[in-house]
């Protein structure tokens, strides 16, 4: 694939060498499109919104759950230099509005199913003036008077011809967030270079050709599905098949039925699937691969119950750095890919040697292939990049052949259910309610592989406070994924002495606990 192309000009090169092959299988319904189909339907949304909102196009805000409607507009606007804001349907209240509100986009789409959570925030994303609804038009026009809002359907050129992008591959495509190693979410700043040498990358460990169907479930505003999954399955010619969300009881049924051939895991997906009762889909199957984040399942268990390769590991990406690591087939250590440079470091930034564990930094050997900083956070941008490297707050080890382990997160980052939650913006819903007066985060082993959110919490004084109250005053604000499993009620909290909460003593409590 050439180098300096956009990922607008990818997918029409794409649509004319894989033309009457299908494309997208929407798992839910059976609906299809071939690869001409999904093309046609993403220059009809080009067009629209050339002709309805030009004047509205420097950023474009997306808060849908997963559609074909959904991926065409990201297409769409790569093809006219627009630049994607993919926002997790998930997200709620304050951390909500910041990631609309941030790029001063003045268009949003949407759907039915979102406008609770918009209504809820609608004075603190002034910018919004116009909503594109996939659905419950009259229901948008009723809440949103003040706004415009049009149909998918009306939005919906006639014209379907192609439109050639004039950026260039290192040009800023997308800004999706990810909760970075502190503080608020932040708004990663992603090239088309970034996205196409990701997909690149994933081919050739994972054996993807144009006979695989892949299976993707997780939200579009991740690079996982987006980068992981479908553009690599579109570079070769393969099939996606598309869900909303991940169903535990209808994922070998559906694996089988559309004839999926490979997937990714990430979160609990692996130990979901592995202490679900069996059923004869299980074994009875195309799915020949996945791969993911490690779990506790044994591989060769794994692999037996479901007649598949798991591939073992070894793999590393992030949002801010890229795809940097990629997984061995037959191997639990990973190849650093050859455009980039990884260290080991020490808490002085000093390098360590081989076999010795610490912190994880990365620098690009060609330009566009990371995270080009952080929207509107020069600061945080800054912070992450000391020394020339790229901090990413994993701890990990490089053997005597410089193949990488990846071991665990020295960041406040907490990994839920594939979700990297922000300590700071649950602590921030948290801290909203009246009668907390002091709080903090930690994530502590789950059930489930990876992480529960622990939450400690100082009452105001004299206040009655219930745990049941304070999980019903996070479930108003925040994400499912960003609730805390476990509460923790203190007398005072312990800081260090720069006043920060003390979380290293916080683990201790919640051993003691």
């Amino acid at each position: 694939m050439p180098l300096r192309i956009t990922l607008g000009n990818l997918l029409h090169e794409c649509a004319e060498k894989f033309a009457e092959r299908q494309f997208l299988v929407i798992a839910e319904t059976g609906k299809t499109l071939t690869y001409y189909e999904f093309e046609i339907l993403t220059n009809r949304i080009t067009h629209g919104l050339i002709e309805k909102f030009s004047e509205k196009l420097a950023y474009v805000n997306i808060f849908l759950e997963n559609s074909a409607e959904y991926l065409a507009l990201t297409y769409a606007l790569k093809k006219i230099n627009a630049i994607e804001v993919s926002i997790n349907p998930a997200m709620r209240s304050e951390s909500l509005a910041r990631m609309i509100d941030q790029t001063g986009s003045k268009l949003l789409l949407t759907s039915g199913l979102q406008l609770e959570a918009l209504d809820q925030i609608r004075e603190s994303i002034p910018n919004i003036e116009s909503l594109i609804m996939l659905d419950s038009v009259n229901q948008a026009e009723k809440l949103f008077p003040e706004l415009q809002i049009i149909s998918f359907e009306d939005l919906l050129s006639s014209c379907q011809d192609h439109v050639d992008s004039l950026a260039k591959d290192t040009d800023i495509a997308t800004i999706l967030f990810t909760s970075g190693t502190t503080g608020v979410s932040k708004g990663c700043l992603l090239s088309h270079r970034y996205a196409v040498r990701t997909a690149e990358n994933i081919i050739k460990p994972n054996k993807v050709t144009k006979d695989d169907c892949v299976y993707t479930f997780y939200p579009l505003s991740h690079i996982g599905p987006a980068y992981y999954d479908i553009l690599p399955t579109m570079m070769t010619g393969g099939q996606v098949l598309l869900r909303q969300r991940f169903s535990v009881s209808n994922f070998w049924p559906e694996a089988k039925k559309y004839g999926a051939t490979w997937f990714m895991m990430l979160g609990s997906v692996q130990q979901l699937l592995w202490a679900h009762p069996s059923c004869p889909e299980e074994k009875d199957h195309k799915v020949t691969r996945c791969w993911g984040t490690p779990a506790p399942v044994p591989k060769k268990d794994f692999d037996a119950r479901f007649n598949l390769h798991l591939v073992p590991g070894g793999g590393y990406g992030s949002t801010d750095a890229g795809w940097v690591v990629a997984p061995q087939w037959d191997h639990p250590g990973g190849i650093v890919l050859s455009h980039f440079e990884v260290a080991i470091h020490d808490e002085n930034d000093d390098p360590l040697p081989p076999g010795e564990p610490g912190e994880m930094v990365v620098r690009p050997l060609e330009p566009g292939v990371m995270c080009s900083g952080y929207f509107g956070m020069p600061e945080k941008t800054l912070e992450s990049w000391r020394n020339l490297w790229f901090h990413t707050g994993d701890i990990a080890r490089l053997d005597e052949q410089g193949r990488f382990y990846f071991m665990h997160r020295m960041s406040e980052r907490i990994r839920v259910k594939g979700e990297m939650v922000s300590a700071y913006e649950v602590e921030e819903g948290v801290l909203s309610h009246p009668k907390v007066q002091d709080c903090a985060v930690i994530g502590v082993p789950g059930e489930m592989v990876e992480e529960d959110i622990a939450l400690f919490v100082v009452k105001k004084t004299k206040a009655e406070l219930s745990e049941q109250e304070l999980i019903q005053h996070c479930r108003d604000r925040m994400a499912k994924f960003m609730i805390p499993k476990h509460i923790v009620f203190l007398d005072k909290m312990p800081r260090t002495s720069t006043g920060k909460p003390e979380k290293g003593k916080l683990s201790f409590y919640w051993t003691d606990s």
